[in-house]
């Protein structure tokens, strides 16, 4: 048992298991934390480890005053969950900072079986900072914001866990931490409006470094990505870099007024950037793809979905200087999922998109694709380089598909045609006929409309 002792404003907790001499109170670490805040006092974690089970702050503890606690070395002083719902939780609290400490979920079963189980859970409550904390072995998810909770969580590493982060229905800053061998997501961002639809949201995840996540839960992208963001408009996803995941390192799902700016995503499995709206009435309006660098995928970046299969519409959307290279034909036999190979496109858009100073190099399929079939309208590609791609650019010259626009593009070294038609056959695109515009001059055919293009 734990022993704690009053210093001027703060109160000392030590892990030693006999009275470390005189003034030293024995506890719990519950015991401690309410003494803590009562008396409006910081709890410091003395070095060494703490097994305990479910802590609470909240308004029914500790006089309902806020709390902060940290460790006297930071990383040297550790939770160790031993059995509950949650190893700490804050509920209707504000202004709670936590800093420096081990929350070790021992892979321990945690009895709550929500969606937003978690090691660390902060709840309606404003103000919340967790910094430069260790989350990890956690049998759900390590840290979890929800029910309009809006905070920080920065610089803290969180591994080992079925999901790092969850912000649901709340607004947070997920900033500088280290997200690794997750089983199933990195950073989930989550809206469910209680009348359905998406919900302005406003989080930003910035400058995190995440790696290692697996589709340990299964799906065809539910799981398996570095972000991800469901019906949550106005989330920036900004400066990360994300390595090593099963489907997508950064997925949009009907989260529109989108920032996908500066990241560096390395080995996606399926597609490295991925912005859809796969519902009826989930849509996606507005985003910035912008500045990434994509490296080893099975596709580069998609924006797609119209509203003609059963899913929503994503529209409006402006993807410019991305470099993207070394992207494959990858192998996903995962059950439910089709086709099982990955189309190896370095950019794939449907409608109301424009495409400018995007570099793509070393595309296994084609480098850009425009439109799928009769999904296609109002697109512009201009001054977009393709270079050692198998084809350069397809577009969709269906009896239904809408305006295309390429203009001022450069395509070399495309060994199967550098501006050409294309058709999806449900399986690949491929091209279509002999015909090639690269080199011809400016001109309106049907839905397509090109100028001032080179293919060599």
């Amino acid at each position: 048992m734990p022993y704690y002792k009053r210093e001027s404003e703060v109160l000392v907790l030590s892990a030693a298991t006999s009275s470390p001499g005189t003034g030293w109170v024995s506890t719990t670490v519950q015991n401690a934390m309410n003494y803590a805040r009562t008396n409006g006092l910081t709890l410091v974690l003395l070095s060494g480890i703490f097994s305990t089970g479910a802590l609470t702050v909240d308004t029914a503890t500790g006089g309902g005053q806020k709390f902060t606690m940290r460790a006297a070395v930071a990383g040297a002083a550790t939770l160790r969950f031993t059995s509950g719902s949650h190893l700490l939780q804050v509920n209707g609290i504000n202004d709670v900072l936590v800093s420096g400490v081990v929350f070790d979920g021992q892979n321990a079963t945690i009895s709550d079986g929500s969606n937003q189980a978690g090691l660390v859970r902060f709840q309606n409550c404003s103000g919340f900072k967790l910094m430069g904390c260790t989350v990890t072995r956690g049998t759900k998810t390590g840290v979890v914001a929800l029910t309009g909770a809006q905070g920080t969580i920065a610089d803290c590493a969180i591994d080992n866990c079925s999901v790092g982060v969850i912000v649901y229905n709340s607004r947070v800053t997920v900033a500088r931490n280290r997200i690794t061998t997750c089983s199933n997501n990195g950073v989930y961002v989550w809206r469910e409006p209680a009348g359905g639809g998406v919900e302005y949201d406003g989080s930003t995840i910035i400058d995190n470094i995440i790696d290692g996540i697996a589709t340990a839960g299964g799906g065809t992208g539910q799981n398996g990505n570095g972000i991800v963001v469901y019906r949550a408009v106005g989330v920036k996803a900004s400066g990360n870099t994300i390595s090593n995941v099963q489907y997508s390192c950064i997925r949009f799902n009907a989260s529109g007024a989108a920032q996908i700016t500066g990241n560096h995503c390395i080995s996606a499995r399926e597609c490295s950037i991925f912005v859809e709206a796969t519902a009826p009435g989930l849509n996606l309006d507005g985003a910035v793809v912008a500045d990434n660098i994509i490296e080893q995928a099975g596709d580069g970046i998609k924006v797609v979905n119209l509203g003609l299969y059963s899913d929503g519409i994503a529209r409006r959307i402006a993807i410019s200087s991305n470099h993207i290279r070394h992207i494959t034909k990858n192998t996903i036999n995962d059950p439910g999922y089709s086709p099982t190979i990955s189309n190896a496109c370095g950019i794939q858009v449907e409608g109301l998109c424009v495409l400018t100073g995007n570099m793509i190099e070393d595309a296994g399929g084609f480098g850009i694709v425009l439109g799928t079939n009769e999904a296609t309208y109002d697109l512009l590609a201009s001054g977009n380089l393709v270079h050692a791609s198998v084809t350069g650019i397809g577009y969709s010259n269906n009896g239904s598909a809408g305006r295309i626009s390429i203009v001022g593009n450069v395509v070399s070294g495309s060994t199967n045609g550098s501006i050409v038609p294309v058709a999806f056959n449900g399986v690949n695109f491929y091209r279509v006929g002999s015909t090639d515009v690269a080199n011809t001059a400016d001109s309106q055919t049907g839905n397509l409309y090109v100028g001032n293009n080179r293919g060599y």
